[in-house]
């Protein structure tokens, strides 16, 4: 008998944590109580356009809309007189640590409602096409077959430079014709997994020391190239993997341009531009790009911003230096060694917004006028 008492206590205690997580999750970020979806990986799709988000799912503070963008819904057909930005990158543009509705995305959104006055109550849309680990060629592919879509007015590109020192260069998601569009929803069944341990391993996670989670990334860094030779890792700035994202970048560019839209590229930033060396985020950063030591990560990133500067003098495209701005900022704007917090992307979202002003609306401003009998 005391064994089923303590069977059925330990029951009870475990349905208990289980309705409290998913009670504060619905509180926190309105996560349906039947959620079907697990991880933030999920939330991406690969079909017959290539890999993208997925329509209608949700994952904690991560909402895609019925479009498979993050964010709120939108309509495929722009409204009259509107204007529609699309932002494209990977994680720091899908946004990781930022609170909801702070990614920097939504701030951009935010800051270029107060500039565009096209006629009144017209709105700006700035549709958030991101998602963690897309590279440009993938970027490239979804403009191609999705967004163009959507009719953009302009387009930004927040690249992520270092997925160029992986062990092998970035490729496009290879199309999945056998899945349906937006794929299909997660089976019912789903929904009765276990949130609450998720939580508890994160929370035992967090009482884990930094030198341990180091020492432990350390190994999994020094594990990947055990079976390399000693020219496997990247000791120095790879010229062909940078001519790449110069191709790539230049690819880019010229898709956008197809689709009638402003390109406008977005240096990227990260924790060690100005010249601090956090070891702990620096083993995080490499743990993620092992081929690449942190120093390799750093002149790369650096590499990868002249660049884009040398792009936009070249093709005449409106580059925002979130990188030089950002380095010169007296606080700390990331989370870790690039991804936001909400401060971080605020700086980038006002440096990127006052490009777009400078550059794309006064053209559009024309085309608006000149739409409009009488003018605004």
């Amino acid at each position: 008998m005391t064994t089923l008492r303590r069977l059925t206590t330990l029951l009870t205690v475990l349905l208990a944590l289980e309705l409290t997580t998913r009670a504060e999750e619905w509180i926190r970020f309105r996560v349906p109580f039947a959620n079907r979806y697990r991880a933030q990986s999920e939330l991406l799709v690969r079909d017959a356009d290539g890999m993208h988000g997925r329509p209608n799912a949700t994952f904690l503070k991560w909402r895609m809309n019925a479009l498979g963008l993050r964010g709120p819904e939108v309509s495929v057909a722009k409204a009259p007189g509107s204007l529609r930005v699309v932002a494209t990158g990977a994680s720091e543009t899908f946004g990781l640590y930022e609170s909801p509705g702070r990614e920097f995305p939504r701030q951009i959104e935010d800051s270029l409602r107060a500039r565009w006055a096209c006629s009144p109550g017209a709105p700006v849309e700035v549709l958030n096409a991101a998602f963690a680990g897309m590279t440009i060629p993938t970027i490239v592919q979804d403009l191609r077959n999705r967004i163009r879509r959507l009719a953009p007015d302009v387009v930004l590109l927040y690249p992520t430079p270092p997925m160029y020192l992986d062990d092998t260069p970035p490729v496009a998601a290879q199309p999945d014709s056998a899945v349906p569009l937006g794929g299909s929803a997660p089976s019912a069944w789903r929904a009765l997994y276990p949130r609450s341990a998720e939580r508890i391993r994160n929370e035992v996670k967090e009482l884990v020391p930094e030198p341990v989670l180091r020492q432990a990334r350390s190994r999994i860094i020094e594990q990947a190239g055990a079976r390399r030779d000693s020219a496997w890792r990247f000791r120095e700035v790879p010229r062909d993997r940078l001519e790449q994202f110069d191709h790539d970048v230049r690819v880019w560019v010229g898709t956008v341009r197809g689709l009638g839209a402003t390109p406008v590229l977005i240096t990227h930033a990260n924790a060690f531009a100005g010249g601090q060396r956090d070891r702990g985020r620096m083993v995080q950063w490499e743990r993620f790009h092992p081929r690449a030591t942190g120093e390799t990560l750093i002149a790369f990133d650096s590499a990868a911003r002249g660049v884009l500067l040398g792009i936009g003098r070249d093709s005449t495209v409106a580059v925002a230096d979130v990188w030089a701005s950002l380095r010169a900022s007296d606080e700390q704007p990331f989370a870790d060694y690039t991804h936001f917090l909400d401060r971080g992307a605020a700086a980038l979202a006002g440096v990127v917004a006052s490009v777009v002003a400078q550059t794309a609306l006064p053209a559009l401003d024309d085309r608006c006028e000149a739409a409009t009998p009488g003018g605004r």
